[in-house]
């Protein structure tokens, strides 16, 4: 197999040879005439591209003799186009202005279709939160960030993308996150563990709507959502910031639970720069939180190391090693709505302590300006135990990796094809000793028929194997089109199929916790996705506007019901359909003041008991606004989210006043300074005290006041 796999890149490598110039340059700011740092210079129809130094100067190699098109952007400038020519065993050099702008560069988006585009050119549903955003708002986890996201919602956890993923606790996730392009899922029960990603150094995060499997698989059926961190830099930079944090006092006096206020604080140091030819990226993180609730406390770890290192311009090879050390207490429901931030007295004092860390490594190779490829492997562990008795515990182990190669024959096609798969090994208390692994083969083709027009279609095959169970097979198409009306205004439709796997935890559990036994059920099946859409994009420096319809049908949905015997077991029992419609507005004035907001309407219907689906609202609605005036800045951030119609019947025999549940209204304000090298930051969530619930028995967070202050040097 290897042998094979050498013969095929040394015949990719022969294909790449050709008659070859090299092109170098200098970008400057054509009012100031001064170099400009981190430029994107990129050859248009090809695989070829740089940045500029800190002289503003760029370089590259290999480019076969003929004419092109040279994209150069870069934040705070206007995009820059220039025909070049490349002759033969020459090196062409030139001199560029690029004009400065107060106009938001269009966002560059890899995850849609597994390779960098703008956000105008792809058919999909996509949202992209920048970093500037997260770090304005002193979000501490990634789920906090996307609760804010058109057509999101969180349940305490569980991520929702148009009403794709009820609740269940402990269990698998309908919408597949991948940090850095590699899946980010617990190997037992498939969860996400949104406090192991790094905040702080994000870069953006990529949010796509519909069905994913044709591209990534299981557990994509609603779904994925790609966060991506920063890039090692070319300069040396050390940023420190702290954070600290006070809960205010509950609304009604009965709630109190604590004599003093509850605290929460923590911070990072951070260094980031080139040590010799190695770019390193080093960021620690210490939190801790007292918890507005009893028995709801804190206190963990963060390491986040990042290396690149480049063998040649077009040969580099990435690692990454994430860590996360953490104690906290467990709160499963409150004891009833007069007491609603005290658990259970059973429950007083249970605890969990967990360690997780996963790697990455990921080569790419560009060959030639039409062909590259990336391998990528990545190892994630997952090991916990609590304070039960008896006690409860778990060690798992993922693999993933995979093999892409990008190819573009021509102008008119761009291919995309590769080899993925995983393996798993699970040693728990809950599930026992269980294995499971999966091998997939995907192909799409994108397809420029006119300057106007373009489509693209695809194909996964996937083979999945989860411990006893039987080999489980699954083919999923995806076909997308795009039809630009204009440079700013463009129509696009998308429809996939989709899948998820049972996590082990679904098929195996095993226990009792609070109040509550689950037993096994290794004879569930997939569940099974298909998904719709239609929609409209335009986008100019002023305002940008999207607008969807969409439709999924689903079967086979995994939920938790009362077997006979009166015990909890996973089973294969709904099929449904979620029919919607999605409108997302954002002005970006040449002013300093930019306004965003989105809407979601679903009918969320069971098919299989006529019914609205379970932890599905109607009504989704978000609107964000910024001002800032020189180095002084404010924003307010407003969700609505409608009051879940139906909830789990069992719940309410569980859970003390588990009908006690509202329309969610939450408004969060934030102000600061941005000077250069120190921002100051002050934020309020939560601004009007307002009660809820995301679910029952749980009240959401209560009103907070925190400041943090970040220094780079």
């Amino acid at each position: 197999m290897k042998v094979l796999i050498f013969l095929f890149l040394l015949s990719l490598e022969s294909l790449a040879q050709q008659k070859t110039g090299n092109l170098t340059g200098k970008v400057i700011d054509v009012e100031t005439k001064q170099p400009i740092f981190g430029v994107n210079v990129i050859i248009e129809n090809t695989f070829l591209g740089s940045a500029t130094d800190a002289k503003g100067e760029f370089k590259i190699k290999n480019i076969p003799a003929g004419k092109y098109i040279l994209k150069l952007s870069a934040i705070g400038y206007e995009t820059t186009r220039i025909e070049i020519e490349i002759a033969p065993s020459r090196e062409t050099n030139l001199l560029i202005e690029m004009k400065p702008t107060a106009y938001t560069v269009e966002p560059v988006v890899i995850t849609a279709t597994k390779r960098e585009q703008t956000l105008s050119e792809i058919p999909i549903s996509t949202n992209v939160v920048e970093s500037d955003l997260i770090s304005s708002r002193n979000n501490l986890q990634v789920d906090d960030i996307l609760r804010y996201v058109p057509g999101v919602n969180i349940i305490q956890y569980q991520i929702n993308i148009r009403g794709s993923s009820g609740y269940s606790r402990g269990t698998g996730t309908r919408v597949l996150i991948l940090f850095d392009g590699m899946p980010f899922l617990t190997g037992d029960a498939g969860e996400i563990i949104w406090e192991a990603i790094p905040v702080w150094q994000i870069d953006r995060i990529e949010v796509v709507k519909g069905a994913g499997s044709a591209l990534y698989g299981s557990n994509a059926i609603g779904g994925v959502i790609n966060v991506i961190t920063k890039e090692t830099s070319q300069r040396k930079n050390f940023r420190f910031r702290t954070y600290f944090g006070m809960y205010d006092k509950p609304y009604y006096a009965q709630w109190r639970w604590s004599e003093r206020d509850r605290f929460y604080y923590g911070g990072f140091a951070s260094f980031n720069g080139m040590i010799g030819n190695l770019g390193t990226l080093i960021h620690i993180q210490r939190g801790i939180d007292e918890g507005y609730k009893q028995n709801q406390n804190y206190h963990r770890w963060n390491i986040f190391t990042k290396f690149k290192y480049n063998f040649s311009a077009y040969s580099t090879i990435n690692f990454l090693f994430n860590y996360l050390r953490q104690k906290n207490e467990t709160f499963f429901y409150w004891k009833n709505l007069r007491n609603a931030l005290r658990p259970r007295d059973e429950d007083i004092g249970a605890m969990v302590s967990s360690e997780r860390f996963n790697t990455l490594v990921q080569f790419k190779k560009i060959l030639s300006s039409n062909l590259f490829y990336i391998a990528r492997a990545g190892f994630f562990r997952n090991k916990w135990n609590d304070n039960a008795t008896p006690q409860n515990r778990s060690t798992a182990g993922l693999t993933n990796y995979e093999f892409q190669i990008n190819y573009q024959p021509n102008e008119k096609h761009y291919l995309i094809f590769g080899i993925d798969g995983t393996f798993n090994l699970v040693k728990s208390s809950l599930f026992g000793r269980r294995n499971s692994h999966s091998i997939a083969l995907y192909i799409q083709d994108e397809f420029k028929a006119t300057e106007k027009f373009t489509f693209s279609y695809g194909l996964r095959n996937d083979l999945y194997k989860l411990d006893t169970l039987k080999y489980t097979g699954q083919i999923n198409p995806k076909l997308n089109a795009l039809y630009r009306l204009s440079e700013m205004l463009s129509l696009r439709t998308s429809f996939g199929t989709g899948f998820r796997a049972p996590a082990i935890s679904e098929a195996f559990t095993s226990t009792t916790a609070a109040g509550v036994t689950v037993k096994p059920n290794p004879s569930l099946k997939p569940e099974r996705a298909i998904s719709f859409e239609i929609g409209s994009r335009f986008i100019n420096p002023i305002i940008s506007a999207d607008i969807a319809i969409f439709w999924n049908h689903y079967w086979n949905l995994i939920e938790p019901v009362f077997d006979v015997d009166g015990k909890i077991i996973f089973k294969n029992v709904t099929e449904a359909r979620i029919q919607g419609a999605e409108i997302g507005l954002n002005l970006f004035p040449a002013s300093p003041v930019n306004f965003s907001l989105g809407y979601t309407y679903l009918n969320p219907w069971d098919l299989s008991e006529d019914a609205i689906l379970k932890y599905r609202p109607r009504h989704i609605f978000y609107a964000n606004g910024n001002l800032s005036y020189k180095f002084f800045f404010i924003g307010v951030d407003f969700r609505f989210i409608s009051k879940y119609e139906r909830i789990d019947e069992l719940l309410k025999l569980i859970v003390p006043d588990a009908e006690a549940r509202v329309p969610i209204y939450v408004v969060d304000a934030r102000a600061g300074l941005n000077f250069k090298n120190l921002r100051l930051f002050f934020n309020v969530n939560n601004l009007l005290q307002y009660n809820y619930v995301e679910i029952v028995g749980n009240l959401a967070p209560i009103r907070s006041f925190n400041v943090s202050v970040e220094f780079e040097i």
